[in-house]
């Protein structure tokens, strides 16, 4: 789950560390819920939704097939909003996530997140900031979901909102510009170290385990030894040399393993990490600690 607002000492909220899930539309959309515009003929319908702290603005059911939904927020900060499929009651969930959140070690977090890994099927959804949106488009079978929705910046228990799946829809997902895949050994992209900075992104995830995929800016001329060692020195709870990082994330909240999912972000043109935030069930500390990053440029 995701964004990475800085802080003075070590440029990471609590939540994005343990947590760690983890774009121009306009304004945000007035007439909530339900199909906000008719997609365009061939194209999947598209849903506006609205996630703010402690509460969802979204439909209640949708059509089976492919889905979009265009995702913004009001708050400040940015929120993460992942679809997942729960094998558990909503309660439980929740209340499992915010405990990997709260976690005070990094064996207790590590135990945590395999907990809440096995009691749900994650599809991705959007990491979003105030004044952005992102378009995520899922194909979703008949069937009960939920859109669980998370301050960046706050370890609070989230909010989840119910969404029924029912009849048959129709319609075409959106076709990417370009594809991000996960790996074992990383990240991958279609591009090598080149992405699009607008249109609908690809991402699969074929790493083995639970993974995302978000886009943090980076200041002008930032090098892959400068990302390299600002990762390392907050894995060693040490100050950074520098703080490459300028921004919050957009992007892909968590893919169990063998799913995919399309993101549409427009971006501004520039340096990027693309990097994964989740909670590793191994190490107890976020993916992207361990590696999990690649330095990109969106053009």
């Amino acid at each position: 789950m995701t964004s990475l607002p800085l802080s003075a000492d070590t440029g990471l909220s609590r939540r994005r560390m343990l947590l760690g899930t983890g774009l121009t539309a306009g304004a945000l959309l007035g007439a909530l819920p339900g199909a906000s515009r008719a997609a365009a003929a061939g194209k999947a319908p598209v849903y506006d939704v609205v996630v703010a702290a402690g509460s969802v603005t979204a439909p209640a059911k949708v059509p089976a097939g492919p889905v979009s939904f265009r995702v913004g927020t009001p708050t400040e900060g940015g929120m993460g909003l992942p679809l997942v499929q729960l094998r558990v009651p909503v309660d439980k969930y929740l209340d499992d996530l915010t405990a990997m959140t709260n976690a005070p070690t990094p064996a207790e977090a590590a135990a945590a997140a395999a907990v809440v890994e096995s009691e749900s099927v994650n599809l991705g959804g959007a990491a979003v900031l105030p004044g952005t949106d992102a378009v995520f488009t899922q194909i979703l079978w008949p069937g009960t979901y939920y859109f669980i929705a998370y301050d960046f910046d706050s370890s609070e228990r989230p909010v989840a909102h119910r969404l029924t799946v029912e009849g048959v829809g129709n319609g075409e997902p959106p076709v990417p510009v370009d594809v991000i895949r996960h790996t074992p050994s990383g990240f991958w992209v279609s591009g090598g170290g080149q992405l699009r900075a607008g249109g609908t992104h690809l991402v699969i995830n074929d790493s083995g385990v639970l993974n995302e995929a978000v886009l943090l800016p980076v200041r002008p001329g930032t090098t892959a030894a400068e990302v390299d060692a600002f990762f390392a020195a907050l894995r060693d709870g040490t100050a950074p040399p520098s703080y490459p990082i300028t921004g919050g994330a957009a992007g892909s909240p968590p893919l169990s393993p063998g799913r995919s999912a399309r993101v549409g972000l427009r971006l501004r043109p520039g340096g990027y990490v693309l990097s994964s935030w989740i909670t590793s069930t191994t190490t107890g500390r976020p993916r992207v600690f361990d590696g999990f990053y690649k330095l990109v440029t969106l053009a």
